[in-house]
């Protein structure tokens, strides 16, 4: 059964045909590890040290000293980095949100040829007594488009925690903006979604 990452939901929307092709022909793939990455894994442990953003910077400042170069550039990429865990801490707090646990892996079947997979970076508990679930995102450009977010905020509620869909939110924290933006998609939005990733999936099935 081959994957769709949810990272490549979109382009599989765009070109079903090209797609298919690709996911035929690709085998497995590690990424490189980047100053972004770097950057996540530092939210992560954050979130682990219960919220001390002095231990989450110090593991940062190691994390990057141990895999990049000393140089004046990334020194100054550096700096900005950390301004962006500052960033990231004040409006965590502000919104009060609770941790609950971080890359929970997720697989949802699409046919008997196809499965759609991937982490959920962040899930929390916000102060309505529900969940939101965080990605991340270098901006806010478009991202309540995505097909991927109706459909994890249905599979969220019904599947891990049992709960009604519109108890869970689903969003991005927008490091451009320094925010965490989420959306609580309605039934309708969750039916329509569902039906297009089924049809999807049913075109990139028959084109593989």
């Amino acid at each position: 059964m081959k994957k769709i990452a949810f990272s490549q939901l979109e382009a599989a929307r765009r070109n079903p045909t090209a797609f298919a092709k690709a996911l035929a022909e690709s085998g497995a793939s590690t990424a490189r590890f980047s100053k972004y990455m770097a950057w996540q894994n530092s939210v992560f442990h954050y979130h682990k040290q219960r919220g001390d953003l002095a231990k989450a910077i110090k593991y940062f400042e190691a994390t990057f000293v141990k895999n990049f170069a000393d140089n004046s550039a990334n020194r100054a990429e550096r700096e900005n980095w950390i301004k962006e865990l500052e960033g990231y801490s004040i409006d965590e707090v502000r919104r009060r949100l609770t941790y609950v646990e971080h890359k929970k892996r997720v697989t949802i079947p699409i046919n008997a040829e196809l499965r759609l997979g991937g982490e959920l970076p962040l899930i929390q508990m916000n102060t309505k007594g529900g969940y939101s679930v965080y990605f991340f995102s270098r901006d806010s450009s478009g991202w309540d488009q995505e097909l991927k977010y109706p459909i994890l905020q249905y599979h969220v509620a019904r599947v891990l925690y049992n709960v009604r869909p519109d108890e869970v939110e689903i969003g991005v924290y927008s490091v451009a903006d320094q925010r965490h933006l989420q959306h609580s998609f309605s039934r309708r939005d969750i039916r329509q979604a569902i039906q297009e990733l089924d049809d999807l999936g049913s075109e990139i099935a028959s084109a593989m």
